[in-house]
Formats: C-alpha cells, structure tokens, sequence
C-alpha cells in the first residue's frame, strides 16, 4: 500500500489528498467487489472453497500478463559529458 502512495504521489505532491481518497477507495471498492461477487461465483459455477486455489492462481497469470503486457519501459537517462576542469595555469617566469 505504502509503495503504491508513493507511486501516485511522486508526480504531483500538489494532488496527494485527492490521489490518496482516490486510492483508498478503489481498494475498498475492489474488496467489497470480491466479496460480493466470490459467493455468488461459488455458487453459479459450483465451486468448493478448497477449489478457488486454482482459480486465484489463474486469475494471478492472467493479471501478470497483462501488466508486463502494458507495462512501459523507462527512458534512458540521456547525460552529457561536462567539459573537463581546467588544469592549474603554468606560468612561462
């Protein structure tokens, strides 16, 4: 949860109270989902609750697919050489 606020926040500390109340509540959105919609999926589909381990694992495969599939890859820092310090002078006397 931290790492993720984090995440949200790093671009725009200006937004952090609405990305926050954001986040917070697409968690208790996609938790309430899961139980609202777990029981009734064990029963249409006739599902044992020892039997949802495969199911969750699928649905993990699923969900990896298609981060890695949408994730974006960072730019290369691009850095130019600085010009190198001049030496001490030498004096000809």
């Amino acid at each position: 949860m931290v790492p993720q606020q984090h995440r949200l926040i790093a671009p725009g500390p200006t937004a952090a109270p609405v990305l926050l109340g954001l986040d917070s509540s697409a968690l208790h959105i996609g938790v309430a989902l899961g139980g609202g919609l777990g029981g009734p999926a064990q029963r249409w589909f006739g599902l044992a609750p020892a039997a949802l381990g495969p199911v969750a694992a699928g649905l993990l495969v699923l969900a990896l697919l298609w981060r890695l599939g949408t994730a974006r890859t960072p730019a290369a820092p691009t850095t130019t050489a600085a010009p190198a310090p001049a030496g001490p002078e030498r004096s000809g006397a």
